[in-house]
């Protein structure tokens, strides 16, 4: 009987540790807690900040209006305003500790090329961003919820080195003083340097 209880102390000491040691593993005091229900932490950061988080996956259009889904899928943030507009961010590039390249040009509202074409994915590129799905000019892509057929339900996003994503129309809109769907500035969880 004594043996028997030892092991089970025993036990429940190296389950505690683990994760413990688990939590505490970046490094960083002020991690955030495993989320509840299976959401990351990055999404839980996003509803903190009144956003809605949804799992998207990657589509390509070409240059018909067929949508062929690619793998991978994300967890983005997403906000609505009563005005209908909408903003959609990566929940990890949100809930980053460190500045991204999204966040800086999101915050910063560097110049960009204007051009023929559509001006969100002239201003992605000209910010050295990418929101192509292809290697020509004409191919085109975004993010939609699985299963997705409609096109225009399928939202571009500018991608940056880094792996950080945004709405390529809501950081254009940005860019010239224009807020949809809501303010991001104060809603990462890094400082953002304003220069």
């Amino acid at each position: 009987m004594k043996r028997s209880h030892a092991l089970a102390v025993t036990a429940l000491v190296l389950a505690s540790g683990t994760a413990v040691t688990a939590h505490a593993a970046d490094g960083s005091p002020d991690a955030a807690p495993p989320a509840a229900h299976g959401r990351s932490a990055a999404a839980a950061w996003c509803t903190q900040q009144g956003g809605a988080v949804q799992t998207r996956v990657p589509y390509y259009t070409g240059t018909g209006e067929k949508l062929t889904p690619l793998g991978g899928e994300r967890e983005m943030c997403v906000f609505a305003a009563k005005d209908g507009s909408r903003i959609m961010i990566a929940a990890d590039t949100l809930a980053a500790d460190k500045p991204t390249l999204a966040a800086l040009a999101y915050v910063r509202k560097p110049s960009g090329p204007t051009g023929p074409g559509n001006p969100s994915i002239a201003y992605c590129q000209g910010i050295n961003g990418t929101a192509m799905f292809g290697n020509r000019p004409t191919d085109g892509g975004g993010w939609g919820a699985r299963g997705e057929s409609d096109p225009s339900k399928v939202t571009s996003a500018c991608m940056f080195g880094d792996g950080s994503v945004i709405d390529a129309w809501g950081l254009k809109y940005h860019q010239g003083g224009v807020v949809r769907g809501a303010d991001l500035t104060k809603k990462f969880r890094a400082k953002i340097p304003a220069v």
